[in-house]
């Protein structure tokens, strides 16, 4: 019986034990802040306000930083942090940028060949320079532009037509561009335009318009030299991407997915 009491009371001791070293742990109340967090903080006032902190913004910053810090532990103890597809997310997204982060510097084979096969991604686009009149479609536009560029083919000067809110002149415009501008019809229209004569009427998503285009510039495809910095970056990019595409696949197989198969159609 005294060896049974004396195993009971062991055994209940150590349980006494281990609850006050996990409670101590869980209780911490002491809250570090690092002179990196700190700083980074700092870093991101001075260059949202343009100037660096005074003591009491400065003691600001501290106090938010450790209000923060203390809202995050009590929300932990209250298991806020479960079941929350914000906070999932926002996690999920965090370790994803960790891990592309891990890159190498592109060796000169590589941006060769990746320039090489993506080469017309880097063309420049032909390019339009060019002024434009405006006739608005709710004043009757298309008949008053084709009497105006009537009475200045036979001398007489062009009319001003109406204001147009994107503005009179454009220059070096590619055709997405000017589709973004005007309209698709428009910038398909604007490819046959003779250069330093008046055109037209264009008709766009606003109404129809004189054009004069003032020159063209073909597409130009730019030199691997050129461009050799886009080129790592962008090798890096796709880098990023795959690397993680590769980690995930890794990790899923690691884990069992099981789905509720009366929720899927």
């Amino acid at each position: 019986m005294t060896k049974r009491l004396l195993a009971f009371l062991s055994i209940g001791f150590l349980i006494f034990l281990l609850d006050i070293l996990f409670q101590d742990f869980s209780d911490d109340k002491t809250i570090v802040i690092f002179d990196t967090e700190l700083k980074g903080l700092i870093d991101t006032w001075t260059n949202q306000v343009g100037r660096e902190p005074n003591e009491n913004e400065f003691n600001g910053i501290i106090n938010q930083l450790v209000d923060e810090e203390i809202l995050y532990r009590e929300a932990l103890k209250l298991g806020l942090d479960k079941n929350d597809i914000i906070i999932k997310r926002r996690l999920s997204q965090k370790i994803g940028f960790l891990k592309q982060e891990q890159l190498r510097v592109p060796t000169d084979k590589e941006v060769e060949d990746y320039f090489r096969e993506n080469k017309l991604s880097y063309a420049i686009p032909k390019r339009f320079s060019f002024t434009h009149i405006y006739f608005n479609t709710d004043k009757d536009g298309i008949n008053r532009a084709l009497r105006a560029l009537e009475a200045w083919n036979n001398g007489s000067e062009l009319s001003y037509g109406d204001p147009f809110l994107l503005g009179k002149n454009f220059s070096l415009k590619t055709s997405k561009e000017v589709a973004r501008d005007f309209g698709s019809n428009f910038s398909k229209e604007i490819e046959r335009v003779s250069i330093n004569n008046w055109s037209g009427p264009l008709k766009s998503s606003y109404g129809s318009h004189l054009v004069f285009v003032t020159s063209v510039v073909d597409e130009i495809m730019p030199s691997l030299k050129d461009i050799r910095s886009t080129l790592v970056a962008d090798l890096q990019v796709k880098q990023k991407e795959e690397n993680f595409k590769l980690y995930l696949e890794e990790l899923r197989n690691e884990y069992k997915i099981q789905v509720n198969k009366s929720l899927i159609q």
